[in-house]
């Protein structure tokens, strides 16, 4: 069964029907995979900012080093001194290196507010603050825009808005999803 609306042709489908049963290659939905889509611009800026923070390193200032070289430590040494025996330390979680074109994909995704959202300054302000809050520990985006006395109804249509302008400004200069 099929049925129209405002020119677009869509095939319901029961809901019984599970994604295996499909032919190869059918879609769900009517967009096209290269089209950037609000949720998937947002993913990729949270993306961006995570890696920009994870690789900017420490900004500023200098801080004093000497010129003694590393105290080299043997495990006796390291008992004695009173310090965990190596087997009690915790391993750090190696980070995975990205290729250079994921690097220029995500440098690219940082300039996206300041090139598709230079006329709404107020939606990217919102997109500025929901980017913040959804990568700081123990805040909201809730309390975020609680905190700066804005409308929760308000916030959220100027974060949609942003995102929605970024998807369209990327499938109108024909960047493709996955070729930023």
């Amino acid at each position: 069964m099929t049925f129209s609306l405002k020119n677009r042709t869509f095939r319901y489908i029961p809901h019984h029907f599970s994604p295996s049963r499909f032919p190869e290659g059918y879609q769900l939905h009517d967009i096209d995979p290269g089209v950037w889509t609000p949720k998937i611009v947002g993913e990729e800026l949270l993306e961006a900012v995570r890696w920009a923070n994870r690789s900017a390193g420490y900004v500023g200032p200098a801080r004093i080093k000497s010129g003694m070289p590393d105290l080299a430590m043997i495990s006796s040494d390291r008992d004695f001194d009173g310090w965990p025996p190596m087997a009690d330390l915790e391993a750090r979680p190696m980070r995975r290196s990205l290729s250079p074109a994921r690097v220029s994909q995500l440098d690219r995704a940082l300039w996206w507010q300041a090139t598709y959202l230079k006329d709404e300054p107020g939606a990217a302000r919102v997109l500025k603050h929901w980017v913040r809050a959804r990568l700081s520990k123990g805040m909201t985006f809730g309390e975020a825009i609680k905190r700066r006395g804005w409308s929760r109804s308000t916030a959220y249509r100027g974060r949609d808005k942003a995102l929605a302008l970024i998807a369209v400004g990327l499938t109108n200069d024909g960047i493709a999803y996955g070729q930023q």
